[in-house]
C-alpha cells in the first residue's frame, strides 16, 4: 500500500534543476525500556540548488497560524512537535546550521562530514535500487540505505556525503528510525528562511559551545534563562501561562525522568 502511494506521489522524478521535499517518518522509543513502544513525527527535508534544510512538518502548520495572528493552545511556540531541530546544509561544503530550542533559541555552525563504510548489501525500497551503509554519529551507530536513482549527496538530519540520496535510516538498537514515505516538487525554496520563532534574539555558538549548551539544559535549565537575561520571558505550560520557578520545576523534573528511562533525544547524543 505504502509502495503504491508512494509511486503515485513520485511518477515525476527529480530534475536536478528542481526543487523538492522528500518527506521522512521519524520513530523513536521514548523509553529505552520498552523500545517496541515508538512515537511518530512526520520530518520535511527540503532540497534546492543552494543546500537543504530538514525540520518537522508540523512546524510549517503553527507557522501559517502564527502569520494569522492566532496562537494554538498548547502549541505555542511549537509545543507538541518532538523533533524541534531544523538543520541547514550549505552545498557542496559539510558545514551546517543547527537550530534548536533549549528554552532559548540557538543557532550552531556544525561540520560533520561523516566516516562511511558502503556494503555491498542492496535492495529494494520503495521501488528504487537501494544500497547498505554504515556510520558512527555522536556514539551512536547507525545503518542507512541510499539510491544514487536519486543522485543527492544529502538525507535526513546530520547525514550526508554518500553518492545518492539516504532513504531510510536505523540506530543499531533499533530504537530512532527515519524512512522515506513521499516526494513532491516545491514551486520554491529559499534556504535562508528558518521557522518564525527561529528568526528572533536566536543565539550564534559553535560546536563547542554547542555541547555547553546542551548539557546544562539536561543539568539545569534555569541557568540557560537566567545567562541569558530573559527577563520578561513568557511561560506555558501545556498552554496555561505560568511563573518562571514552576516552569523552571517542570522542565528539570522532566528532564531528569527522560535522563532516568535514557530517553532517545538525539540532542543529547552530542554531549555523552
Amino acid at each position: 500500500m505504502y509502495k503504491a502511494i508512494f509511486l503515485f506521489l513520485c511518477i515525476s522524478l527529480m530534475s536536478e534543476a528542481q526543487n523538492k521535499r522528500f518527506v521522512y517518518e521519524y520513530n523513536f522509543a521514548q523509553d529505552s525500556t520498552h523500545i517496541e513502544i515508538k512515537t511518530k513525527e512526520l520530518l520535511n527535508l527540503d532540497i534546492g540548488k543552494e543546500g537543504s534544510k530538514f525540520y518537522a512538518s508540523e512546524i510549517l502548520e503553527q507557522d501559517s497560524l502564527v502569520r494569522i495572528k492566532e496562537k494554538p493552545m498548547g502549541k505555542y511556540p511549537y509545543q507538541g512537535i518532538k523533533f524541534l531541530d531544523v538543520v541547514i546544509k550549505k552545498d557542496p561544503s559539510f558545514e551546517m546550521n543547527f537550530y534548536t530550542s533549549c528554552l532559548i533559541y540557538y543557532n550552531a555552525s556544525l561540520k560533520k562530514k561523516l566516516e562511511w563504510q558502503i556494503l555491498p548489501e542492496k535492495e529494494k525500497i520503495l521501488g528504487y535500487s537501494a544500497q547498505k551503509a554504515t556510520t558512527i554519529l555522536y556514539k551512536r551507530k547507525w545503518t542507512v540505505w541510499f539510491t544514487t536513482e536519486i543522485p543527492i549527496q544529502d538525507g535526513l538530519y546530520l547525514f550526508q556525503g554518500l553518492p545518492g540520496l539516504i532513504i531510510k535510516a536505523e540506530d543499531e538498537k533499533k530504537s530512532i528510525s527515519f524512512n522515506l514515505i513521499g516526494i513532491k516538487s516545491l514551486n520554491h525554496f529559499d534556504i535562508n528562511v528558518v521557522p518564525y520563532f527561529f528568526r528572533f534574539k536566536t543565539v550564534q555558538i559553535n560546536e563547542n559551545e554547542f555541547k555547553t549548551v546542551i548539557k546544562n539544559y539536561f543539568d539545569k535549565p534555569s541557568r540557560q534563562l537566567s545567562d541569558a537575561g530573559n527577563d520578561n520571558q513568557v511561560f506555558y505550560l501545556e498552554g496555561k501561562e505560568v511563573s518562571s520557578s514552576e516552569f523552571y520545576r517542570a522542565m528539570e523534573q522532566n528532564n531528569k525522568n527522560a535522563l532516568k528511562k535514557n530517553n532517545n533525544l538525539l540532542r543529547y547524543d552530542i554531549i555523552k
